[in-house]
């Protein structure tokens, strides 16, 4: 059962990799059918992350009115209308609308499928049922850049970005297997169906006791928090450090300008002179499978060293790397060309073994139930909102300031929020969601979490 509650909502994950990936392959080919201009170019690729953030504001209070599942199948309609509304179009307008539309599935996404898998999986196993929404976006931006490699010459635009639609048509079908949240069902009143679906994920993992014990700890956890998730609690003294904690993670993610690789790829690896352009693609293919294996490092340790050592060791790789991308990319030579490049892939390394799946883990655990959908509503809609910023402008930075200047940026950003995980981050593994909905309760400080000293 937890094989199938892995992967099947990490299909959410999947669609929004691919996106990123096969955009970055056929985004040349779009300027050029089009004929945009720089500028047009960072509206289209910002409409993205923008519809993603008009989403988080309001996924989270949704999904818990509609439930975890509901909005799954939402997700997939989402993403399967605005992949055929792209595939029919040869009008700019549409165009960017659909890819607004197509932002709303991945920015619920985002939101709904680390808070289902959180809500779902047993303690010990958590950060690693999480982290396989992230792993899944990695697969994703690999098959899409390997999609790009060998296709992209080959064949139209469209028919490459259609290939999005098989995963999608998966995930729809997939989605009956599931059961809903316990937690979920539980805050709605539904307590034998919670009991229920306990006894069917756990029952053969532990003893019978412990499907009872799950329930005592949902049940006071309700009673201890507020009777309904409404987004003023999220700024009262006790939920307040958890916002500013997810909202603070999700910004040194994006002005890390990891998507600014992932999107502009080929663009970059042109703009360092690596090589042919089939010499860039092959690159971010480079790029896509560093990023998986990474992930699956993080994966192994998320339990054993714990979330907050991770994030520490990602932040300083990425300060360091991106630093040397923009001090590389300043001078000439081939040499330099290829410190860029070598140096891109420890970002991603780094990335993927921290930055990127920590965020959504965090996030994830740290909010009370009552009010866990709206506070990773907002966490989430912050991530897009500095998405939709780096995204958007990073073509005008490209063509007015140059690219090492857009690099000394992003790894300043990094050694920020070096800073800001070493003095705030709590650690949360091998500490159930009610354990730290205790701790919240308490009035401690929120960095105290899981952590012998402040």
């Amino acid at each position: 059962m937890f094989i199938i509650i892995s992967i099947i909502p990490a299909i959410t994950g999947f669609l929004f990799g691919f996106d990123e990936g096969v955009t970055s392959g056929i985004l040349k080919s779009i300027n050029s059918e089009f004929a945009l201009t720089y500028h047009e170019t960072g509206f289209m690729m910002g409409l993205l992350p923008f519809g993603a953030l008009v989403a988080a504001c309001f996924t989270g209070r949704f999904a818990d009115y509609v439930g975890r599942l509901r909005a799954l199948y939402i997700i997939s309609a989402f993403f399967f209308l605005a992949t055929i509304g792209i595939l029919s179009t040869h009008s700019f307008t549409i165009l960017c609308i659909m890819r607004f539309v197509l932002g709303l599935s991945i920015g619920m996404s985002v939101v709904v499928t680390p808070m289902y898998l959180a809500e779902t999986a047993p303690t010990e196993m958590r950060g690693k049922l999480v982290t396989y929404f992230q792993l899944a976006i990695t697969l994703g931006i690999l098959c899409a850049y390997i999609i790009n490699f060998f296709l992209v010459e080959k064949l139209p635009w469209r028919w490459v970005f259609a290939m999005g639609l098989i995963p999608c048509s998966i995930l729809f079908v997939g989605i009956f297997f599931l059961p809903e949240s316990p937690r979920w069902l539980y805050m709605k009143g539904k307590i034998a169906k919670a009991h229920a679906v306990l006894v069917n994920l756990y029952g053969t993992r532990f003893h019978p006791e412990k499907v009872e014990e799950e329930l005592n700890l949902i049940k006071s956890s309700l009673e201890k928090g507020p009777k309904e998730g409404v987004w003023k609690e999220l700024f009262s003294p006790q939920a307040l450090p958890s916002l500013i904690l997810g909202v603070a993670l999700f910004f040194f993610q994006q002005v890390s300008g990891i998507n600014v690789i992932i999107y502009y790829a080929p663009i970059i690896f042109h703009n360092l002179e690596i090589g042919s352009e089939s010499t860039t693609l092959l690159a971010t293919v480079g790029v896509g499978a560093i990023n998986i294996l990474m992930t699956l490092v993080a994966m192994r340790y998320i339990e054993k060293l714990g979330r907050r050592p991770l994030l520490i060791i990602g932040f300083a790789g990425a300060a360091f790397s991106l630093g040397l991308i923009a001090f590389a990319s300043s001078m000439d030579g081939v040499v330099y060309q290829w410190i860029s490049a070598i140096s891109i892939f420890l970002f991603i390394s780094s990335f993927a073994f921290g930055l990127g799946p920590l965020p959504y883990i965090l996030a994830s655990e740290v909010f009370p139930i009552n009010i866990r959908g709206p506070g990773m509503s907002l966490s989430a809609a912050s991530n897009w909102g500095f998405n939709t910023i780096v995204v958007a402008t990073f073509p005008i930075l490209l063509e007015e300031v140059g690219i090492s200047y857009a690099f000394y940026v992003y790894s300043i950003a990094c050694i920020a929020g070096l800073l800001f995980a070493i003095r705030y981050t709590p650690e949360t593994k091998g500490i159930s969601l009610e354990e730290i909905e205790e701790h919240i309760h308490s009035g401690q400080p929120l960095r105290l979490l899981g952590r012998k000293s402040a």
